[in-house]
């Protein structure tokens, strides 16, 4: 298949492949074993020709159109051996057929996984045939590690076997995998369709808060996800094209073209129906893979299939104008965000939260002298992976709490051994409140997850404290020569 130059990929060092141990049971049922007819089931391809130059593609071979997963290996660390075995091996094997439920046969022929170093600047990255996943993914349970890889393998149709003509155009590759990521994750656990239904809400909210304040702290122009608007893919006389804030290295950490992207395909779901709009997406694969697209690529097919929605108002020149070309929160999320916080799952986490509230009160009023007797128990409710990572932000937006509140926090819901995104929001906590004694969880984090570290030397040069920038300081030192150069970049301008 003819490939950009940017997806070639050379891994080089040291690896163990994992392998499964006979002995060992699944944590998911492969979503194929079941009847369940969930959206878009594997959706034929009866392809005679396609438009793309001529290669051995897969979506013109029948037995891979039937292929129930590709075959896949996973490679890792001797330290992590064991943690790939028991982890994610199985998600792997869950989460491929999982994905070709929803889009059919996967553009290539194999996938290797492989688990990179603390060093590596991102959660994962993918390219043909190898997946990169950071070793930060294997922490806590199997959500964010699932979450991760389905995102990872979405780009095999969306960023590999499609990709942007423009590469200006990079929500084309990150906005569909952010998106399809939910719908792979909910097929690979085999939820209800009111489970997949409130767990994506509850993802909603958190990318909508995330890119809300992305966008309160960034520049306006790298917040336009079609910066070149009308003259997106042209190119000069010698046949090149200028890529926009291109050596920009902050640009790397910001995910707004994850976020915007994100939220526009789903506002066009929410026009036709989750049904009919993934059953869209396998009719765009099948036209367009194996080339290299433009915006108006999509929403021209989008519109031409969907040509009742013109006569609603809605036009590819409404969605440049509200979603592609403008910095900003588009003004449909506004509207939108509102019924999210009436989510089952966002009700819960305000609950415990009120709790903590007052937990926070008693001790301040000095209620700690007296010894706790059974009325003072508190029963707190077990919350999933991303109510967590709610309550935690609902938390830090608190004015102050006391060290033994934060202490009794950690303790209850075990935040050291929690996945990346809960710990982040954790060291958040620790540095706003200066919380010395949980200081060596700030070094570990910056040691072990410095894909996610950036945003935490940030919040350690903010808060104007001595003690705090000179933890800073003292772990880029220590840590700068095993950096991602672009990540060193951007974190040495923090803090000198």
């Amino acid at each position: 298949m003819p490939m950009p130059a940017s997806t070639f990929t050379l891994a080089v060092g040291f690896w163990l492949e994992v392998k499964h141990e006979h002995t060992f049971e699944s944590h998911l049922q492969s979503p194929l074993s079941s009847s369940s007819n969930f959206i878009n089931e594997n959706p034929s391809v009866s392809m005679t020709t396609c438009d793309h130059p001529a290669y051995p593609c897969r979506f013109q071979n029948p037995l891979a159109q039937v292929q129930d997963c590709i075959p896949h290996r996973v490679f890792a660390p001797d330290s992590l051996k064991l943690r790939s075995q028991e982890f994610l091996l199985p998600l792997l094997a869950q989460c491929l057929p999982a994905a070709c439920c929803i889009l059919g046969t996967h553009p290539f022929c194999r996938v290797d996984v492989l688990v990179v170093p603390a060093g590596f600047s991102s959660l994962g990255m993918a390219s043909p045939h190898i997946i990169f996943l950071s070793q930060s993914v294997l922490s806590g349970g199997i959500h964010l590690c699932g979450i991760r890889l389905c995102h990872e393998i979405a780009h095999a149709w969306f960023g590999l076997a499609i990709g942007a003509r423009d590469w200006t155009e990079e929500w084309i590759s990150e906005g569909f995998a952010t998106y399809l990521e939910d719908i792979f994750w909910a097929k690979a656990q085999k939820l209800s369709q009111e489970a997949m239904q409130e767990q994506q809400q509850l993802r909603s909210l958190l990318r909508w808060r995330r890119l809300r304040e992305e966008i309160q702290n960034s520049e306006e122009e790298l917040q336009v996800l079609r910066p070149n608007k009308e003259n997106t893919g042209e190119v000069n006389s010698t046949s090149a094209t200028i890529i926009k804030h291109g050596r920009n290295p902050g640009k790397v950490f910001m995910q707004v073209h994850y976020l915007k992207g994100y939220f526009l395909l789903h506002y066009l779901e929410n026009q036709v129906g989750q049904k009919a709009f993934l059953n869209f997406l396998g009719l765009f694969v099948e036209r367009f893979h194996g080339q290299l697209i433009l915006s108006q690529d999509f929403l021209h097919m989008f519109m031409e299939n969907f040509s009742e929605l013109g006569s609603q108002g809605l036009s590819t020149e409404t969605i440049y104008r509200v979603w592609l070309d403008v910095a900003g929160l588009p003004k449909p999320l506004l509207d939108e965000a509102v019924q999210w916080t009436e989510n089952r799952l966002v009700r819960e986490v305000k609950n415990e939260v009120t709790k903590w509230v007052t937990i926070d009160e008693k001790v301040r009023k000095g209620s700690r002298k007296r010894k706790r007797n059974r009325k003072d128990e508190v029963t707190f409710r077990e919350l999933l992976p991303d109510q967590l990572v709610l309550l935690l932000e609902f938390v830090l937006e608190m004015k102050s709490l006391s060290s033994k509140t934060l202490q009794r926090l950690q303790k209850q819901y075990s935040l050291r051994e929690q996945d990346v995104e809960v710990r982040h929001r954790w060291c958040e906590l620790v540095i706003k409140h200066k919380l010395t004694g949980a200081y060596r969880d700030l070094i570990n984090f910056l040691k072990r997850d410095q894909a996610m570290g950036v945003y935490i030397y940030g919040e350690l040069m903010v808060n104007e404290d001595a003690r705090q920038q000179q933890l800073a300081r003292r772990c880029f030192a220590m840590l700068k020569e095993e950096m991602d150069p672009s990540l060193q970049k951007v974190v040495a301008e923090m803090l000198f």
